[in-house]
């Protein structure tokens, strides 16, 4: 195998991971999207009601954005696996045509994918954008699903962008901020929820009422008030 053919088999892997990647993204965005519809219907508060509304719309199109982009690349993948180059028409005298347009391009095709991609990203930021009358709500509803969702979309923009910038370095550049923007987002709305505490054991009642005659003392008066 040649150096340029495999420089293109590793084009191609790498291509084909990052359409994986966006098919996690758009697997794990459904539960969010579910929660958030279901809290929508039992929300009372008008404008409450209608920042889930949002929150929810926001979440939808990003992974209608990111079944978009996933089409899109496998446009990419297709074109080169054929050979198929943008292409005009011809005149009678050989030369490019352009009234009847050109066959797709596989670089231009590709940074449409790469524009796709950042406004998935836009439309994730606007869903967990914190309002000032409900800021508590900017968090996810499944935050392990929805860290797998973020940090997958994270790895596909990488990878798209490390495949970009092998055509247009400074462009591919240019959309670098969508990984850092990725990872904040994941820090701030994906907290784990602290378990709740079950409360203290028997044996640790038992042994603070022991340890303190004024708990002690409160506990007798309040069995007391029991009985």
């Amino acid at each position: 195998m040649t150096t340029q053919q495999t420089e293109a088999a590793a084009a191609e892997d790498r291509l084909c991971r990052v359409m994986t990647d966006l098919s996690t993204v758009f697997k794990y965005l459904g539960a969010e999207h579910q929660a958030l519809r279901a809290e929508e219907e039992k929300a009372t508060a008008h404008e409450r009601r209608g920042t889930l509304s949002r929150m929810g719309q926001n979440i939808l199109q990003a992974a209608r954005t990111v079944s978009s982009t996933v089409e899109t690349l496998a446009t990419v993948h297709g074109l080169r696996d054929a050979g198929v180059t943008q292409l005009f028409s011809e005149d009678a005298e050989g030369r490019d045509y352009s009234s009847m347009g050109c066959l797709p391009s596989a670089v231009e095709t590709l940074f449409e994918a790469l524009t796709y991609l950042d406004e998935a990203v836009t439309a994730l930021s606007k869903a967990y954008t914190p309002t000032k009358k409900y800021p508590a709500l900017a968090k996810a509803r499944c935050p392990e699903r929805m860290s797998v969702a973020l940090s997958s979309l994270r790895a596909a923009v990488k990878g798209l962008c490390a495949e970009a910038a092998e055509i247009d370095e400074e462009v591919a550049e240019s959309y670098g901020a969508a990984q850092d923007l990725l990872t904040q987002l994941e820090r701030r709305v994906c907290r784990p929820v602290p378990a709740q505490s079950s409360g203290p054991t028997a044996d640790e009642v038992v042994a603070a009422i022991r340890s303190n005659a004024d708990v002690a003392r409160a506990a007798a008066e309040a069995l007391g008030a029991l009985a």
